[in-house]
């Protein structure tokens, strides 16, 4: 046992050496090349996603019974103990708010627009997005079979998440409107979360997983993501408005139109397979999926941010990589420390509730 565990606490400090090395050439490259800290955007956006989208999961286990809960409650814990991780990687975003979003560095427009759609005010929610969905994960953690909490805490956590998705990615295009963007953003989000949850519950070895009622859940986030992607893409086609137009089709030219198809390729397909019981019972199968679901979010992450990067594209590309490869290795290796944190944190608040008279 503390072989197995020497050897796991080793590859943790190789794996967070790899991601700050990996992380320092990423920033070196994002700041020396215009354009390209839209790669380390995307890379913050699909790595947030694991613990605000654990988030979601983690106060609908409060209000929603059932086995689920019991396959995923502890994962889910542990992935919100990253948000600190996760408020960090967004400071590069906010240094370099000028070199990402034309807004930030172009004269402010009069009234409320010119207001909102400025560097402080940008700042301004992004602070308090993060410390108000760091106080919900932590009353998660301490009360997680509070309804109450989970109710108020789902409540204000999607009012601010499809607002922060807003800022964070629908203004790097200020003219481009959509009412269901931040949804959207939002089943993208749950969808990376599930299907990291999904992985670490089936690589934990728990010969009692029920593999049927994750490969179920999987199925449901993808036809939520599915839904919604495609009422987004028909709503702003037939309003014909001019912005939301060549939103997509900036999307669709050239290499992004591959984009799209690997996209839908890697989104879909899953999900049709996952309408198959054998597929769905299947831990094989459904390891497979969820990485192919996890590629494609990655893919769509890039999607959604760099067709309005300027810059050139080598470079770009490169600081892409190193950003989803550096971000990606501190959250792995920091994942096992949260599984063993967080037992000690719930168990805490419940030492205490017992002490009282």
């Amino acid at each position: 046992m503390n072989g197995a565990r020497h050897s796991s606490e080793r590859w943790q400090r190789l794996a967070a050496l790899a991601g700050a090395m990996g992380i320092a050439l990423a920033l070196f490259l994002s700041y020396a090349a215009p354009g390209a800290l839209g790669g380390w955007l995307a890379a913050f956006f699909f790595w947030s996603s694991l613990p605000i989208g654990a988030l979601c999961l983690a106060a609908m286990m409060g209000l929603i019974p059932g086995v689920w809960r019991a396959e995923l409650q502890a994962q889910a814990g542990a992935a919100l103990l990253l948000l600190p991780l996760a408020a960090l990687s967004v400071i590069p975003v906010l240094v370099g708010l000028a070199g990402l979003y034309s807004w930030a560095s172009a004269p402010g427009s009069e009234g409320f627009r010119g207001i909102y759609l400025s560097p402080l005010f940008f700042i301004g929610r992004t602070v308090i997005f993060f410390a108000a969905t760091g106080a919900i994960a932590l009353l998660l953690l301490l009360r997680p079979r509070s309804t109450a909490i989970a109710a108020a805490g789902l409540i204000v956590f999607v009012l601010l998440d499809t607002t922060i998705a807003v800022d964070w990615l629908m203004s790097l295009e200020p003219d481009f409107h959509s009412s269901g963007f931040g949804l959207y953003v939002l089943s993208i989000q749950a969808t990376i979360a599930l299907a990291f949850l999904i992985l670490s519950s089936l690589f934990a070895g728990n010969p009692g997983a029920r593999t049927e009622v994750l490969g179920g859940l999987l199925l449901t986030a993808l036809l939520l993501w599915a839904y919604l992607a495609f009422m987004q893409y028909v709503i702003s086609w037939s309003d014909n408005l001019p912005a939301s137009v060549s939103w997509y089709q900036q999307r669709g030219r050239g290499v992004w139109s591959l984009f799209e198809y690997a996209i839908a390729m890697l989104g879909l397909a899953p999900l049709l397979l996952l309408l198959f019981p054998p597929v769905r019972c299947s831990r094989t199968w459904l390891i497979a999926l969820c990485f192919a679901v996890l590629a494609g979010k990655a893919l769509e992450a890039v999607w959604l941010v760099l067709p309005v990067a300027a810059g050139r594209p080598g470079l770009t590309a490169a600081a892409t990589l190193l950003a989803f490869a550096g971000i990606g290795a501190l959250n792995l290796a920091a994942f096992p420390t949260s599984m063993r944190l967080r037992p000690r944190i719930s168990g805490s608040w419940r030492e205490r509730a017992e002490s009282l008279p």
